[in-house]
């Protein structure tokens, strides 16, 4: 968790970091239940997480990082975040490939084990490379562009599921 620069005294970023905090939450179950060899307990749990992660990385892509964008210093950084969001995103999609195939469910464990890492590695460069430098960088009206654009998504409420059975098990 990042504390030491002043992002979440902004109250935008301090609900991305507040999400950033519940994937890691999500996670350390998601990690904790595959520990244990309960993939059912690890699916259900990862299926949360992307209920978190899905609406969290649109609020990034559609209201912050095209702000972000316009700054010439930053627009390779928010251009790498935004393909390691479709990485982590395609990473998920190749689970839903996996099947009930023999072994499957050892390949499903090791590839949730991988996205969970990259997303940690993601959240951190955000935690402490994006949102200071967003901090430093935006001003009053773009936060509340950013604040305008999540009210008009319907902020966190009925975060969509990602489509597909995101398990060997089928769902």
């Amino acid at each position: 968790m990042c504390d030491h620069c002043g992002c979440r005294d902004l109250t935008t970023v301090r609900r991305l970091m507040d999400e950033h905090d519940e994937l890691r939450a999500l996670g350390d179950v998601v990690r904790r239940a595959l520990a244990d060899g309960d993939v059912g307990r690890a699916r259900d749990h990862f299926l949360a997480l992307l209920r978190v992660l899905g609406p969290h990385v649109a609020k990034e892509e559609k209201a912050l990082f095209p702000l972000l964008a316009r700054v010439a210093e930053l627009s390779e950084h928010v251009a790498a975040l935004e393909g390691e969001h479709a990485d982590l995103f395609d990473a998920v999609d190749d689970l839903d490939d996996l099947g009930e195939a023999a072994g499957s469910a050892e390949l499903w464990s090791d590839g949730v084990r991988r996205i969970l890492h990259e997303l940690d590695e993601h959240m951190f460069k955000e935690d402490f490379g994006l949102f200071p430098a967003a901090l430093a960088t935006l001003d009053g009206a773009d936060w509340d562009a950013v604040d305008a654009w999540e009210l008009a998504a319907g902020g966190n409420a009925g975060r969509p599921v990602p489509p597909g059975p995101l398990s060997p098990a089928g769902g």
